[in-house]
């Protein structure tokens, strides 16, 4: 595992406050290539080295799936090991998973990656002629 302070050194002044500020929310406003992806995995790793954090209890959270393949990287590479990164839908998808048999019963419905494919039986049984373009 990587030290604490060592994981502040190379950043600059922006991105140090960021991450030595381990409580409560932080919001980052800055450009693209401006390393708010670097301060924001420092932070996390930073509060996990300190024992502020304990990692199976943070999430880091993004829109894609490249992203939060890169957040999982870096994190690793800081020692942040045990930290979940995920996209915002993965991480409601594995909340419904869990949650549902208990709050619901039962088997979760099928979530459908794509609705081509319903289209394109509802077109079927309906006997209409509908081309991929169509049903995209």
């Amino acid at each position: 595992m990587t030290s604490a302070e060592s994981l502040l050194d190379g950043l600059d002044n922006e991105q140090r406050v960021a991450a030595e500020s381990l409580l409560g929310p932080l919001c980052l406003l800055a450009g693209a290539g401006t390393g708010k992806t670097r301060a924001i995995t420092h932070r996390i790793a930073y509060g996990v080295a300190t024992g502020v954090y304990a990692p199976g209890r943070v999430m880091a959270l993004t829109f894609t799936a490249r992203a939060a393949a890169e957040l999982r990287g870096r994190l690793r590479q800081l020692g942040a090991t045990g930290v979940a990164a995920r996209t915002f839908h993965a991480s409601a998808l594995s909340q419904l998973g869990f949650f549902w048999p208990q709050v619901i019963g039962g088997t979760m419905p099928r979530i459908l990656d794509s609705k081509g494919r319903l289209l394109g039986q509802a077109a079927e049984m309906l006997r209409l002629k509908l081309d991929t373009a169509t049903l995209r």
